[in-house]
């Protein structure tokens, strides 16, 4: 994946915790051992410092600054942009999906960020928000104009990309978000199967890597559940449970809240389906979860659905 940093914003904050600790350039110099110059050159924002060089400056300066340089990534925005997605399908918010489109154009529309992006990247975020209204829409049309958008938004970083043999290419995390959000339509469509074999395949070879991240988390979260989803659209209730509960399992260890709300609905109306009586404890988790990370428009939505799709009352979640 393509990846620059703003180095300007890094060195002005590295000045200003530098400063904040009441230390000189040459104070630093003398406790890690970097050279002078190299501290001032990196706050000018005139280079890219080495990865042995922060790991130095962060035991001076008490914080973790590769962190602080990944923060200062200039494509950082556009990953973000990618959760907030993740979020609007969950949670099915037109409103949300409409606000993100109109902040994406303002935020490009400044050269100067434009030129900091790879711009095959940027196409491919784009079409990926432009086929949002088309996930929601109630038209075929649209989502196979949509979906066929998305496989050649692919080609501009795998050229010879060809959905048949998905399992053919090296994903970077961003055209796996791509791929994924094929898979939806392809569920759509009604191809349950071969959208969660897409699913699966996905998820195995994520979890193969040897690190994670903050995205990668949330990437394995939201496959968990787009799982559990099409086996509960194929009443395969026993799966849903074993999908959400490795679901919830890997929330909890990595301390997330991401998509834990649908896991937990998900297990709970799988053990409704099943009659098992702990589908109550299960559900109301979900709804206090959604309490507790306050979207109470989602919460709504869900207590009326299960009502008056399930007969199931929690009053508690009022």
């Amino acid at each position: 994946m393509f990846v620059s940093y703003n180095l300007e914003d890094f060195g002005n904050e590295l000045r200003k915790i530098r400063r904040s600790l009441g230390f000189s350039q040459s104070y630093v110099q003398r406790t890690v051992g970097v050279n002078i110059d190299t501290i001032r050159k990196i706050e000018g924002g005139l280079v890219v410092p080495r990865y042995d060089t922060l790991e130095l400056l962060s035991v001076a300066y008490k914080q973790d600054l590769l962190e602080l340089l990944k923060n200062c990534r200039s494509n950082r925005f556009i990953m973000e942009y990618y959760d907030e997605l993740d979020y609007i399908i969950t949670c099915y918010d037109k409103v949300a999906a409409a606000r993100l489109k109109k902040k994406l154009h303002q935020n490009f529309s400044h050269d100067i960020q434009i030129s900091m992006v790879n711009p095959n990247e940027l196409k491919q975020f784009i079409e990926f928000v432009e086929a949002i209204d088309a996930y929601f829409s109630s038209f075929t049309l649209d989502r196979e104009y949509s979906q066929n958008n998305l496989i050649k938004s692919l080609r501009l970083t795998i050229p010879d990309f060809d959905l048949k043999n998905f399992k053919d290419y090296n994903y970077s995390y961003m055209e796996f978000r791509i791929l994924l959000f094929i898979s939806l339509f392809i569920a759509l469509e009604g191809d349950l199967i071969y959208s969660n074999k897409i699913l699966y395949y996905i998820l195995k070879t994520i979890t193969n890597k040897k690190y994670t991240t903050k995205y990668i988390d949330f990437l394995i979260i939201n496959i968990h559940f787009n799982i559990a989803y099409n086996y509960h659209k194929l009443d395969k209730h026993a799966q849903v449970i074993e999908t959400a509960d490795d679901g919830i399992t890997y929330c909890l260890e990595h301390r997330t809240y991401h998509a834990l709300f649908s896991l937990y609905y998900r297990k709970g109306i799988a053990q409704f389906n099943l009659e098992d009586e702990n589908y109550l404890d299960s559900i109301t988790t979900a709804f206090y979860i959604l309490k507790a990370i306050r979207i109470p428009k989602l919460l709504e939505q869900y207590v009326k659905i299960t009502e008056d799709k399930y007969g199931i009352l929690i009053p508690l979640a009022k």
